[in-house]
Protein backbone atom coordinates (compact mmCIF):
# COMPACT_ATOMS: atom_id res chain seq x y z
CA UNK A 1 0.00 0.00 0.00
CA UNK A 2 2.62 2.71 1.25
CA UNK A 3 4.87 1.66 -2.51
CA UNK A 4 1.17 2.40 -4.52
CA UNK A 5 0.81 5.58 -2.64
CA UNK A 6 4.11 6.80 -3.31
CA UNK A 7 3.87 6.21 -7.02
CA UNK A 8 0.84 8.32 -7.06
CA UNK A 9 2.67 11.25 -5.39
CA UNK A 10 5.38 10.70 -8.16
CA UNK A 11 2.95 10.46 -10.75
CA UNK A 12 1.70 13.74 -9.60
CA UNK A 13 5.00 15.82 -9.21
CA UNK A 14 5.90 14.52 -12.87
CA UNK A 15 2.64 15.98 -13.89
CA UNK A 16 3.15 19.09 -12.36
CA UNK A 17 6.92 19.73 -13.23
CA UNK A 18 5.90 18.42 -16.95
CA UNK A 19 3.42 21.69 -16.79
CA UNK A 20 0.41 19.23 -17.40
CA UNK A 21 -3.39 19.36 -15.62
CA UNK A 22 -3.27 16.50 -13.11
CA UNK A 23 -6.62 15.88 -11.71
CA UNK A 24 -7.69 13.62 -8.59
CA UNK A 25 -10.02 13.15 -6.11
CA UNK A 26 -9.89 15.04 -3.01
CA UNK A 27 -9.52 11.51 -0.85
CA UNK A 28 -6.70 9.03 -1.89
CA UNK A 29 -8.70 6.09 -3.45
CA UNK A 30 -6.07 3.03 -3.40
CA UNK A 31 -5.24 1.21 -6.54
CA UNK A 32 -7.14 4.47 -8.98
CA UNK A 33 -5.08 7.34 -10.27
CA UNK A 34 -5.94 9.89 -13.33
CA UNK A 35 -3.42 12.17 -15.05
CA UNK A 36 -4.55 14.61 -18.22
CA UNK A 37 -1.67 16.26 -19.69
CA UNK A 38 -2.41 19.43 -21.93
CA UNK A 39 -1.10 18.77 -25.05
CA UNK A 40 0.99 21.52 -26.94
CA UNK A 41 -0.81 23.88 -29.29
CA UNK A 42 0.53 23.43 -33.29
CA UNK A 43 2.87 26.17 -34.42
CA UNK A 44 1.08 29.32 -36.09
CA UNK A 45 2.92 31.78 -37.72
CA UNK A 46 1.68 35.96 -37.29
CA UNK A 47 3.13 38.44 -39.64
CA UNK A 48 3.39 42.21 -39.04
CA UNK A 49 2.40 43.89 -40.90
CA UNK A 50 0.48 41.53 -43.55
CA UNK A 51 0.46 44.15 -45.88
CA UNK A 52 3.07 46.64 -47.89
CA UNK A 53 2.39 49.24 -50.16
CA UNK A 54 5.96 50.27 -51.30
CA UNK A 55 4.21 53.33 -53.34
CA UNK A 56 6.07 54.81 -56.44
CA UNK A 57 9.49 53.07 -57.42
CA UNK A 58 11.06 54.16 -60.38
CA UNK A 59 11.84 51.21 -62.87
CA UNK A 60 15.24 49.60 -62.47
CA UNK A 61 15.44 50.98 -59.24
CA UNK A 62 14.77 48.65 -55.95
CA UNK A 63 12.25 50.00 -53.53
CA UNK A 64 13.58 50.27 -49.47
CA UNK A 65 13.54 46.97 -47.83
CA UNK A 66 10.69 47.06 -45.70
CA UNK A 67 10.78 43.98 -42.33
CA UNK A 68 8.02 41.93 -42.03
CA UNK A 69 8.24 40.26 -38.34
CA UNK A 70 7.01 37.03 -38.03
CA UNK A 71 6.13 35.57 -34.60
CA UNK A 72 5.10 31.95 -33.23
CA UNK A 73 1.87 31.67 -31.82
CA UNK A 74 1.85 28.14 -31.34
CA UNK A 75 3.27 26.04 -28.23
CA UNK A 76 5.69 23.61 -30.90
CA UNK A 77 8.92 25.11 -32.62
CA UNK A 78 7.85 26.09 -36.26
CA UNK A 79 9.93 25.09 -39.19
CA UNK A 80 10.09 27.67 -42.23
CA UNK A 81 11.36 26.51 -45.77
CA UNK A 82 10.48 29.00 -48.48
CA UNK A 83 8.01 31.15 -50.21
CA UNK A 84 6.15 31.28 -52.90
CA UNK A 85 4.63 34.34 -54.99
CA UNK A 86 1.29 34.28 -56.38
CA UNK A 87 -0.59 36.94 -57.75
CA UNK A 88 -0.85 39.71 -60.66
CA UNK A 89 2.40 40.17 -60.95
CA UNK A 90 4.49 37.59 -58.74
CA UNK A 91 8.25 38.62 -60.06
CA UNK A 92 8.04 42.42 -59.05
CA UNK A 93 8.69 40.99 -55.45
CA UNK A 94 10.90 39.20 -53.28
CA UNK A 95 11.04 38.21 -49.34
CA UNK A 96 13.78 36.16 -47.26
CA UNK A 97 14.90 35.88 -43.93
CA UNK A 98 16.47 38.98 -42.73
CA UNK A 99 20.57 38.15 -42.21
CA UNK A 100 21.15 40.73 -39.08
CA UNK A 101 22.71 38.47 -36.38
CA UNK A 102 19.64 40.34 -34.20
CA UNK A 103 16.97 38.18 -35.57
CA UNK A 104 16.03 35.78 -33.41
CA UNK A 105 15.56 32.89 -35.71
CA UNK A 106 17.76 30.36 -36.63
CA UNK A 107 18.84 29.95 -40.53
CA UNK A 108 20.20 26.86 -41.84
CA UNK A 109 23.40 28.76 -44.18
CA UNK A 110 23.11 25.35 -46.50
CA UNK A 111 19.08 24.68 -46.82
CA UNK A 112 18.23 28.07 -45.73
CA UNK A 113 15.46 26.38 -43.28
CA UNK A 114 14.27 28.64 -40.49
CA UNK A 115 13.27 27.20 -36.98
CA UNK A 116 10.75 29.88 -35.00
CA UNK A 117 10.52 28.23 -31.45
CA UNK A 118 7.35 28.73 -29.67
CA UNK A 119 6.84 32.75 -28.90
CA UNK A 120 9.72 33.51 -30.85
CA UNK A 121 10.32 35.71 -33.52
CA UNK A 122 11.87 36.07 -37.08
CA UNK A 123 12.60 39.61 -39.19
CA UNK A 124 11.53 38.75 -42.96
CA UNK A 125 12.79 41.48 -45.26
CA UNK A 126 10.27 42.01 -48.77
CA UNK A 127 11.34 44.46 -51.48
CA UNK A 128 10.02 45.87 -54.80
CA UNK A 129 11.64 45.62 -57.85
CA UNK A 130 8.83 46.72 -60.68
CA UNK A 131 8.89 44.53 -63.88
CA UNK A 132 6.48 47.73 -65.90
CA UNK A 133 4.54 50.76 -65.60
CA UNK A 134 1.61 50.75 -63.60
CA UNK A 135 0.08 49.28 -61.03
CA UNK A 136 1.87 45.81 -59.32
CA UNK A 137 1.08 43.62 -57.10
CA UNK A 138 1.38 39.87 -55.90
CA UNK A 139 0.38 37.54 -52.58
CA UNK A 140 3.78 35.73 -50.92
CA UNK A 141 2.88 32.82 -49.42
CA UNK A 142 4.81 31.32 -46.45
CA UNK A 143 5.50 27.81 -46.51
CA UNK A 144 6.07 26.25 -43.02
CA UNK A 145 5.01 23.48 -39.95
CA UNK A 146 2.14 25.57 -39.17
CA UNK A 147 -1.78 25.05 -39.84
CA UNK A 148 -2.02 27.63 -41.11
CA UNK A 149 -0.37 29.37 -44.43
CA UNK A 150 0.80 32.95 -43.54
CA UNK A 151 -0.18 34.99 -46.88
CA UNK A 152 1.73 38.98 -46.67
CA UNK A 153 0.02 41.14 -49.42
CA UNK A 154 2.39 43.71 -51.49
CA UNK A 155 2.07 46.34 -53.96
CA UNK A 156 3.28 49.04 -55.32
CA UNK A 157 3.16 51.40 -58.47
CA UNK A 158 5.96 51.23 -61.39
CA UNK A 159 6.74 54.98 -62.80
CA UNK A 160 9.04 56.49 -65.20
CA UNK A 161 10.21 59.69 -67.16
CA UNK A 162 12.26 61.45 -69.30
CA UNK A 163 14.46 64.90 -69.48
CA UNK A 164 14.67 67.47 -72.67
CA UNK A 165 17.06 69.84 -72.17
CA UNK A 166 17.43 72.97 -75.28
CA UNK A 167 20.05 74.22 -77.20
CA UNK A 168 20.53 76.83 -73.74
CA UNK A 169 20.80 73.76 -71.35
CA UNK A 170 17.23 74.42 -69.87
CA UNK A 171 16.38 71.25 -68.69
CA UNK A 172 12.51 69.86 -68.30
CA UNK A 173 10.92 66.91 -66.93
CA UNK A 174 8.16 64.81 -67.22
CA UNK A 175 6.46 61.73 -65.15
CA UNK A 176 8.70 61.18 -62.27
CA UNK A 177 12.19 62.80 -63.34
CA UNK A 178 13.52 65.39 -60.97
CA UNK A 179 15.62 68.37 -61.90
CA UNK A 180 18.94 68.63 -60.54
CA UNK A 181 19.92 71.85 -62.34
CA UNK A 182 21.05 73.07 -65.63
CA UNK A 183 23.41 75.47 -67.72
CA UNK A 184 20.34 77.98 -68.66
CA UNK A 185 22.26 80.78 -66.79
CA UNK A 186 26.08 79.69 -67.77
CA UNK A 187 27.56 81.23 -70.89
CA UNK A 188 28.40 78.66 -73.16
CA UNK A 189 31.17 78.22 -76.01
CA UNK A 190 29.16 75.79 -78.27
CA UNK A 191 25.14 75.17 -77.90
CA UNK A 192 24.03 72.13 -75.47
CA UNK A 193 23.44 69.17 -78.37
CA UNK A 194 22.28 66.52 -75.44
CA UNK A 195 21.34 64.86 -71.98
CA UNK A 196 22.02 61.72 -70.45
CA UNK A 197 21.24 60.54 -67.03
CA UNK A 198 23.04 58.65 -63.98
CA UNK A 199 21.93 54.97 -63.68
CA UNK A 200 20.73 55.70 -59.56
CA UNK A 201 18.31 58.99 -60.97
CA UNK A 202 20.48 61.18 -58.91
CA UNK A 203 22.16 63.43 -62.05
CA UNK A 204 22.80 64.23 -65.41
CA UNK A 205 25.34 65.08 -67.98
CA UNK A 206 25.29 67.85 -70.59
CA UNK A 207 26.69 68.10 -73.72
CA UNK A 208 27.76 70.66 -76.01
CA UNK A 209 28.45 70.62 -79.81
CA UNK A 210 32.50 70.93 -79.07
CA UNK A 211 32.43 67.57 -76.71
CA UNK A 212 32.36 70.04 -73.44
CA UNK A 213 30.21 68.11 -70.65
CA UNK A 214 28.38 69.64 -68.09
CA UNK A 215 27.41 67.53 -64.68
CA UNK A 216 24.52 67.64 -62.40
CA UNK A 217 24.09 66.08 -59.72
CA UNK A 218 25.86 62.88 -58.70
CA UNK A 219 27.20 62.92 -62.32
CA UNK A 220 31.16 62.60 -62.38
CA UNK A 221 32.88 64.09 -64.94
CA UNK A 222 35.20 61.80 -66.93
CA UNK A 223 36.56 63.81 -69.97
CA UNK A 224 35.65 65.57 -72.89
CA UNK A 225 36.80 67.07 -76.44
CA UNK A 226 36.40 70.17 -75.82
CA UNK A 227 40.23 71.04 -76.36
CA UNK A 228 40.32 68.71 -79.79
CA UNK A 229 40.05 69.97 -83.29
CA UNK A 230 36.65 68.01 -83.91
CA UNK A 231 36.29 66.77 -88.12
CA UNK A 232 31.99 67.12 -87.18
CA UNK A 233 30.87 68.40 -83.90
CA UNK A 234 29.24 66.70 -81.38
CA UNK A 235 25.82 65.47 -80.78
CA UNK A 236 25.23 63.14 -78.53
CA UNK A 237 26.58 61.20 -75.07
CA UNK A 238 25.54 57.75 -73.36
CA UNK A 239 26.93 56.45 -69.89
CA UNK A 240 28.26 53.20 -68.82
CA UNK A 241 26.43 50.92 -66.53
CA UNK A 242 27.81 51.71 -63.84
CA UNK A 243 28.07 55.16 -64.66
CA UNK A 244 31.86 55.24 -64.55
CA UNK A 245 32.68 56.56 -68.06
CA UNK A 246 30.56 57.87 -71.14
CA UNK A 247 30.89 58.12 -74.99
CA UNK A 248 30.25 60.91 -76.86
CA UNK A 249 28.81 60.75 -80.93
CA UNK A 250 29.88 62.87 -83.76
CA UNK A 251 27.65 63.52 -86.06
CA UNK A 252 29.51 62.00 -88.83
CA UNK A 253 28.72 58.99 -86.55
CA UNK A 254 32.83 58.98 -84.87
CA UNK A 255 32.56 57.59 -81.16
CA UNK A 256 34.84 59.06 -78.61
CA UNK A 257 35.07 57.19 -75.33
CA UNK A 258 35.97 58.20 -71.55
CA UNK A 259 35.85 56.52 -68.35
CA UNK A 260 35.43 53.06 -68.80
CA UNK A 261 33.15 52.79 -71.78
CA UNK A 262 34.18 50.33 -74.27
CA UNK A 263 34.35 51.21 -78.25
CA UNK A 264 31.79 48.62 -80.20
CA UNK A 265 31.56 50.55 -83.94
CA UNK A 266 30.96 53.32 -85.40
CA UNK A 267 29.55 55.00 -89.10
CA UNK A 268 32.54 57.19 -89.22
CA UNK A 269 33.03 55.48 -92.46
CA UNK A 270 29.83 55.04 -93.74
CA UNK A 271 27.88 57.45 -96.39
CA UNK A 272 24.84 58.39 -94.30
CA UNK A 273 21.78 59.99 -95.75
CA UNK A 274 21.27 62.33 -92.72
CA UNK A 275 24.16 63.22 -89.89
CA UNK A 276 23.98 61.32 -87.14
CA UNK A 277 22.11 63.50 -83.97
CA UNK A 278 21.97 60.97 -81.02
CA UNK A 279 22.80 57.90 -79.20
CA UNK A 280 21.67 55.82 -76.66
CA UNK A 281 23.13 52.38 -74.56
CA UNK A 282 21.72 49.04 -73.42
CA UNK A 283 21.34 48.63 -70.00
CA UNK A 284 23.95 46.07 -69.78
CA UNK A 285 26.98 48.59 -71.52
CA UNK A 286 26.97 45.77 -74.17
CA UNK A 287 26.04 48.26 -77.63
CA UNK A 288 24.28 51.56 -78.64
CA UNK A 289 22.01 52.73 -80.30
CA UNK A 290 22.92 55.85 -82.95
CA UNK A 291 20.16 57.99 -84.39
CA UNK A 292 20.11 60.02 -87.98
CA UNK A 293 18.16 63.33 -88.23
CA UNK A 294 15.54 61.77 -90.36
CA UNK A 295 15.02 58.69 -87.21
CA UNK A 296 17.08 56.17 -88.70
CA UNK A 297 18.70 53.57 -86.14
CA UNK A 298 21.81 52.37 -86.22
CA UNK A 299 22.96 49.24 -84.42
CA UNK A 300 25.99 48.35 -82.55
CA UNK A 301 26.76 45.43 -80.35
CA UNK A 302 24.42 44.40 -78.57
CA UNK A 303 21.53 46.80 -79.29
CA UNK A 304 18.23 45.78 -81.14
CA UNK A 305 16.71 47.51 -83.33
CA UNK A 306 12.46 48.34 -82.59
CA UNK A 307 11.78 50.70 -85.51
CA UNK A 308 12.54 53.94 -86.71
CA UNK A 309 11.26 57.26 -88.49
CA UNK A 310 13.14 56.92 -91.37
CA UNK A 311 10.25 56.42 -94.06
CA UNK A 312 8.10 58.91 -91.99
CA UNK A 313 7.78 62.47 -93.05
CA UNK A 314 8.66 65.14 -89.91
CA UNK A 315 7.67 68.18 -88.74
CA UNK A 316 10.58 68.39 -87.96
CA UNK A 317 13.88 66.81 -87.52
CA UNK A 318 14.82 63.93 -84.94
CA UNK A 319 17.80 65.26 -82.39
CA UNK A 320 18.35 63.08 -79.97
CA UNK A 321 17.24 59.38 -78.29
CA UNK A 322 16.72 57.60 -75.22
CA UNK A 323 16.06 53.70 -74.54
CA UNK A 324 13.83 52.25 -71.77
CA UNK A 325 15.77 51.10 -68.83
CA UNK A 326 14.65 47.19 -69.65
CA UNK A 327 16.53 47.63 -73.08
CA UNK A 328 12.85 46.97 -74.88
CA UNK A 329 12.65 50.13 -76.66
CA UNK A 330 13.79 53.91 -77.61
CA UNK A 331 12.13 57.13 -77.69
CA UNK A 332 12.90 59.51 -80.81
CA UNK A 333 12.57 63.31 -79.92
CA UNK A 334 12.15 66.13 -82.59
CA UNK A 335 13.30 69.37 -82.20
CA UNK A 336 9.49 70.78 -81.81
CA UNK A 337 9.68 68.20 -78.12
CA UNK A 338 7.83 65.91 -80.41
CA UNK A 339 8.30 62.18 -79.30
CA UNK A 340 8.11 59.01 -81.16
CA UNK A 341 7.80 55.82 -78.87
CA UNK A 342 9.03 52.51 -80.45
CA UNK A 343 9.43 48.80 -78.70
CA UNK A 344 8.02 49.00 -75.04
CA UNK A 345 8.41 52.39 -74.29
CA UNK A 346 5.77 54.28 -72.92
CA UNK A 347 4.43 57.64 -74.24
CA UNK A 348 3.54 60.40 -71.21
CA UNK A 349 3.38 63.68 -73.22
CA UNK A 350 5.96 66.49 -74.91
CA UNK A 351 6.41 69.65 -75.97
CA UNK A 352 5.90 69.54 -79.84
CA UNK A 353 3.66 72.14 -81.13
CA UNK A 354 5.60 74.68 -78.28
CA UNK A 355 8.56 77.24 -78.41
CA UNK A 356 11.00 75.08 -76.83
CA UNK A 357 13.82 74.64 -79.43
CA UNK A 358 14.65 70.73 -77.89
CA UNK A 359 17.87 68.85 -78.44
CA UNK A 360 17.74 65.89 -76.59
CA UNK A 361 16.02 63.37 -74.30
CA UNK A 362 17.17 61.27 -71.07
CA UNK A 363 15.07 58.72 -69.22
CA UNK A 364 14.88 58.72 -65.50
CA UNK A 365 15.14 55.17 -65.57
CA UNK A 366 17.99 52.87 -63.76
CA UNK A 367 19.90 51.74 -67.00
CA UNK A 368 19.99 47.85 -65.55
CA UNK A 369 18.55 44.68 -66.29
CA UNK A 370 14.78 44.56 -65.11
CA UNK A 371 11.99 42.54 -65.81
CA UNK A 372 10.77 42.85 -69.53
CA UNK A 373 8.63 39.93 -68.92
CA UNK A 374 6.84 37.91 -65.79
CA UNK A 375 9.04 34.67 -65.35
CA UNK A 376 10.98 33.52 -62.22
CA UNK A 377 14.30 33.71 -64.10
CA UNK A 378 13.88 37.71 -64.02
CA UNK A 379 13.93 37.91 -60.20
CA UNK A 380 16.81 35.55 -59.88
CA UNK A 381 18.69 37.59 -61.73
CA UNK A 382 18.03 41.00 -60.46
CA UNK A 383 16.17 41.28 -57.36
CA UNK A 384 18.49 38.74 -55.90
CA UNK A 385 21.25 40.20 -57.43
CA UNK A 386 20.95 43.31 -55.13
CA UNK A 387 21.23 41.23 -52.22
CA UNK A 388 24.33 38.13 -53.26
CA UNK A 389 24.66 35.89 -50.61
CA UNK A 390 22.01 37.84 -48.03
CA UNK A 391 19.42 35.52 -49.70
CA UNK A 392 19.19 32.26 -48.21
CA UNK A 393 19.42 29.06 -50.17
CA UNK A 394 15.80 28.02 -51.06
CA UNK A 395 14.70 31.51 -50.72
Amino acid sequence: MPTRLSNRVRRLRLGLLAGGLVLCTATPVLGATLSVGAAATPAQLTAMPSSINFGSITLGDLSTPTTVTLTNTGGTTDTLTGDTYGGKDPDDFLAYPSDDPSNNCTVDDTTGVVTIPPAGTCDLIVAFLPGAVGNRSAAITLTDSGTTPVVISVQGVGTEGYYETSAQGAVSAFGDAQLFGDASGSPLKAPIVGISQTGDDGGYWLVAADGGVFSFGDASFFGSTGALNLNKPIVGMAPTLDDGGYWLVASDGGIFSFGDAPYYGSTGGTHLNKPIVGMAITPDSGGYWLVASDGGIFSFGDAQFYGSTGATHLNKPIVGMAATPDGGGYWLVASDGGIFSFGDAPYYGSTGGGSANAVGIATSGTSTLQASSDSPAVRATNEKAHFGSRVPAGW
